[in-house]
């Protein structure tokens, strides 16, 4: 499937409950564990189909599954519930990208989160960039629920584009934290898999961290730097918001 980190699945009633059973197996608190995670896992129990989300796995991958992570869409006294488990490639019915959710915006904002979010989305566009969404404000998206709240902070993904485009956007991000007092993390999107935090890769350090599907490394800076595409190069957002 090509599938990357931070994107949203749906998985199959079917295989979420294997999800359930595999959790709970060879565990002594296992009816225990079964219970609390459906309150995540299972629509029935959640009133909402809440997405798998792919996430890292260190090592070998498993054939034939892939790594993914369940989040309570509301925050609870203890914060989310949050679950890491495996699913069956061939029980992913439906993926979203990120930068499939961006669409989805309509209501008006109703908290710095929200407002950060439509004001990135903005700047994007003015600048001809493609980026997405993941993190709390993608739950809510895809699943229509406050996922967020006032102190939540907001996490972006950019794809690739000239060196000084995103240096522009990284000012416009960082203008639009100040305005709101919150914290956003913007994350380049690169094509050989791996992710890297903007900030850091504009920062002086001479590599940067990266993090794929299933390891983390060091990138050097000007690697990263050398093939993000030149400034005149025809950059078209539509191509990776389709993907």
């Amino acid at each position: 499937m090509g599938l990357k980190r931070h994107t949203l699945l749906d998985i199959t009633d079917r295989g979420r409950e294997d999800i359930l059973v595999e959790l709970a197996a060879n565990d002594p608190d296992g009816d225990l564990l079964k219970d609390k995670y459906a309150q995540i896992i299972l629509p029935a129990k959640a009133g909402v189909r809440v997405p798998g989300v792919v996430r890292r796995e260190e090592g070998t991958l498993r054939p034939g599954y892939i790594p993914v992570g369940f989040s309570s869409p509301m925050t609870g006294h203890g914060g989310r519930l949050r679950v890491a488990v495996f699913a069956r490639l061939e029980d992913v019915s439906q993926t979203t990208s990120p930068y499939e959710l961006l669409p989805l915006m309509s209501a008006p904002p109703r908290n710095a989160c929200n407002t950060a979010l439509a004001l990135a989305r903005n700047q994007a566009h003015e600048m001809d960039l493609a980026i997405g969404v993941w993190g709390s404000a993608a739950l809510e998206l895809y699943t229509g629920l406050p996922c967020t709240h006032q102190d939540s902070d907001l996490d972006l993904l950019v794809a690739v584009a000239p060196r000084e485009a995103l240096a522009g956007f990284l000012l416009k991000i960082e203008t639009i934290e100040a305005q709101l007092d919150l914290r956003i993390d913007v994350e380049l999107d690169l094509a050989n898999g791996y992710g890297v935090h903007l900030k850091e890769l504009f920062g002086t350090g001479r590599a940067v961290l990266g993090k794929s599907l299933n390891n983390v490394i060091m990138l050097p800076r000007q690697q990263i730097f050398a093939e993000l595409p030149q400034a005149e190069t025809l950059y078209v957002r539509s191509n990776i918001e389709g993907q």
